[in-house]
């Protein structure tokens, strides 16, 4: 087995955990805001004030990562990825720990704090990201990333699915609302140790000593402590200088079209067609696997004869052009089976088109801001995500 693949494979475990871990809680939310038997909100709350608590909890981890992305990669750019993961899972852990004692002791803001600490730590996909750059170039380097695409995208079948399961007494005596969350922490600190263990630091010592050089030097120079204001700022002077500004336009285009579908679906199916919970879970099932089919067998014999360029604009051609066909043909003709229809064209080419953007910016951008630039680009993600999600019901 090459060096190359020998790192690779414990950050795809790493990844597919983390992401795990995320997902398998969020049934559990429903239950906890929604069942008067836990006392965590007044019994006398509304129906509406519990949706909106339910929106908050679910969206605050997003938007704790879209804060801290950018942050995070650049600190992972200047002391290493593996230090820098070895922190993101502490957080994770802490975040799963909180909510238990939550339960325990009737605390929501313990469950609240809990999740804002998960979106922090999940801000760790951009540095896997990242730690691929270090490893693969260019054909390489985009199949790499495609892996990791799909690390990401399983757990969105599996998590709420084991987290349904997990919570239920009627599989297991001693389940309860605690034990996707207990598992969650164990899946973590299972993760903590495979770190330790097996994954090996992707930058050099001597590249990491020269990045903490540089930093301090500017912070010298400029008298400016590191903001999230300055970070971000810095995105202006790199779109000119590494022509980037396109494939940045792209790919939050992509992001705006593809969560916009993803997140309308379940609300369009259940009010025209009353699609029940379990038929929209397995539509959901649906696309994730279709995302899957492309990412492990279509995508990489593509990249093998044609370039990630074309690949990436026909992929992203595709998507924009059957969303819009989706939209007119959903709205002259009402039938489910459309969506069932479309939905791998949207599916399959979303996966590929995200993957090849990723591997261009990765390409045009230089080493010392690879984990800089993949934070950014999951700002722009999560960013993108919290629009179209605040927008769902007036989309409908």
């Amino acid at each position: 087995m090459q060096q190359s693949t020998r790192k690779l494979l414990p950050l795809l475990l790493l990844i597919f955990i983390d992401s795990f871990s995320y997902f398998i809680v969020i049934p559990v939310l429903l239950q906890l805001f929604f069942n008067h038997q836990y006392h965590l909100i007044p019994d006398a709350s509304s129906l509406r004030q519990r949706e909106l608590l339910t929106g908050f909890v679910i969206g605050l981890s997003s938007l704790a990562t879209l804060i801290s992305a950018p942050l995070i990669g650049h600190f992972s750019d200047q002391y290493g990825r593996k230090k820098t993961l070895g922190v993101c899972l502490f957080l994770v852990c802490l975040g799963f720990l909180l909510p238990i004692l939550g339960i325990l002791s009737q605390q929501v803001l313990l469950i609240i704090f809990g999740r804002f600490l998960t979106g922090l730590g999940s801000a760790s996909q951009a540095i896997a990201q990242a730690a691929v750059s270090d490893i693969y170039k260019s054909r390489k380097k985009s199949q790499a990333l495609s892996l990791i695409a799909l690390m990401m995208t399983l757990p969105i079948i599996l998590g709420p699915l084991a987290g349904g399961y997990l919570s239920d007494p009627k599989i297991l005596f001693w389940f309860d609302i605690k034990t996707p969350y207990l598992f969650a922490l164990l899946l973590s600190l299972f993760n903590f140790l495979l770190l330790i263990l097996f994954f090996k630091e992707t930058l050099k010592n001597s590249f990491i000593k020269k990045n903490q050089k540089q930093a301090q030097k500017q912070a010298k120079n400029t008298h400016l402590t590191l903001t999230i204001f300055n970070l971000f700022w810095q995105l202006k002077t790199s779109i000119k200088l590494y022509s980037i500004g396109l494939l940045l336009f792209l790919f939050f285009s992509l992001e705006l079209g593809w969560s916009s579908y993803y997140q309308t679906i379940p609300l369009y199916l259940s009010q025209s067609f009353f699609y029940s919970a379990q038929k929209i879970s397995l539509f959901y099932t649906y696309m994730g696997l279709l995302i899957s089919l492309g990412l492990i067998l279509i995508y990489p014999i593509l990249i093998r004869f044609f370039p990630i360029k074309k690949i990436m604009q026909t992929s992203w051609v595709l998507v924009i052009f059957t969303l819009f066909l989706n939209l007119i043909l959903s709205y002259y003709f009402k039938n489910p089976e459309i969506q069932w229809v479309l939905s791998p064209i949207i599916s399959i080419f979303t996966g590929m088109a995200y993957v090849s953007l990723v591997s261009l910016i990765s390409d045009k951008v230089p080493e010392n801001q690879q984990g800089w630039i993949m934070g950014y680009l999951s700002t722009l993600l999560f960013f993108a995500w919290m629009l179209t999600g605040f927008m769902s019901g007036v989309l409908v």
